[in-house]
């Protein structure tokens, strides 16, 4: 039995799909000719517009972008995703991380002034 998508990618998988719908839209195109410019199955492509599967992988996302003369960057934002590949999530955690770091080199600093 598959698991059960998040909230949080099941929210991405629909804030990106509605993007993509509405610039298919805007450039007078339909799934099917979309989805030849991509190129993948157009049956594929309307399961990312309807959110009905996780955000793709982002070579997927640059490849929509590319044929929707679209920026790249806006639609990997959608999807959770930064042009590095990193999820909004992991890099909250590396900034957390260097934040630790940096507070534990001001307790260590501090604790040297003390014993000086």
């Amino acid at each position: 039995m598959p698991t059960p998508r998040g909230s949080t990618e099941a929210s991405r998988a629909l804030a990106l799909g509605a993007l993509i719908r509405k610039l298919r839209r805007a450039h007078g195109l339909n799934l099917r000719q979309l989805a030849e410019r991509v190129p993948m199955s157009a049956s594929n492509l309307s399961r990312i517009e309807l959110g009905a599967q996780g955000p793709p992988a982002d070579e997927t996302i640059e490849r929509i972008a590319l044929a929707l003369d679209a920026n790249p960057a806006e639609l990997l934002h959608a999807a959770g995703r930064y042009a590095t590949g990193q999820t909004f999530e992991e890099t909250v955690l590396a900034r957390l991380e260097a934040i630790g770091r940096d507070v534990r080199d001001v307790k260590q600093t501090l604790a040297k002034d003390r014993k000086t």
